[in-house]
């Protein structure tokens, strides 16, 4: 007997996700909405794969007995400062209140928005966050160019330009030089053993004047926007970073 296969998308309507509706059309996969985050009995054997939002995507691998791959907590303050050109620290939130002038992040989900703070108690909800909740904090570089790229067992599938001159910019903006030493670099921390990688994960890189190309950050497949990316080849990617578990 045929089966389906089903990648869920949230019932939250978003550009990316009626992207990915789109291209399934006339695939060898199914997009399938729900009008909530439960996903029919009849239904579940057949999930490849789910795309969205991260709590989203949580509860519908649970009960699609789906593993969803993503880089390790640490990770990006794993990373050897020749990639990333800047120093990045992972820690709780409680024991970050004496940096000054540094870029702070969420490692999961947005507990509150990610960006450049003078001080620890000028994020938004400062007083409400927990302190147990896990962070990057990193030198604060500015980036001209950043790039969004999609990535199988450490060969590129797909990417797509999002900031240009730092400007919100797709695809097709940068000069043939940058493309060229843009690949260069990415090809070269790819092929890096020494750096672990999921077998399919979103790598985001950039240009840092007068520094050159540098690592910006990883993100899980599942729920990374698309950008002007290939469509099919997103969608491959993502079925890659969801693996069915056997029961």
């Amino acid at each position: 007997m045929n089966t389906q296969k089903i990648i869920v998308i949230s019932p939250n309507f978003s550009e990316d996700s009626m992207i990915i509706s789109q291209a399934t059309i006339n695939s060898e996969f199914t997009a399938m909405r729900f009008g909530s985050w439960n996903v029919p009995l009849e239904y579940q054997n057949d999930v490849v794969a789910v795309y969205g939002e991260d709590l989203f995507t949580t509860i519908v691998a649970e009960q699609c007995n789906l593993k969803l791959l993503k880089p390790a907590d640490d990770w990006l303050a794993s990373i050897p400062l020749k990639y990333t050109l800047r120093n990045i620290i992972y820690d709780r939130f409680g024991n970050i209140y004496d940096v000054k002038n540094k870029f702070i992040k969420p490692v999961d989900f947005k507990f509150f928005p990610a960006g450049v703070y003078t001080s620890v108690d000028k994020i938004q909800g400062f007083e409400t966050i927990d302190n147990n909740i896990e962070v990057f904090v990193s030198d604060v570089v500015n980036w001209s160019i950043e790039v969004r790229c999609f990535v199988i067992d450490r060969n590129i599938q797909t990417w797509s330009t999002y900031i240009y001159n730092k400007e919100i910019q797709l695809k097709d903006s940068m000069l043939q030089n940058e493309e060229t030493q843009m690949l260069i670099f990415l090809n070269e921390f790819l092929t890096d053993k020494t750096i672990d990688l999921p077998k399919a994960v979103v790598i985001d890189v950039g240009y840092i004047p007068d520094k050159g190309w540098a690592l910006i950050e990883a993100n899980p497949v599942w729920s990374s926007g698309v950008y002007a990316c290939n469509p099919k080849k997103v969608i491959d990617t993502i079925v890659k970073s969801c693996e069915k578990m056997t029961s």
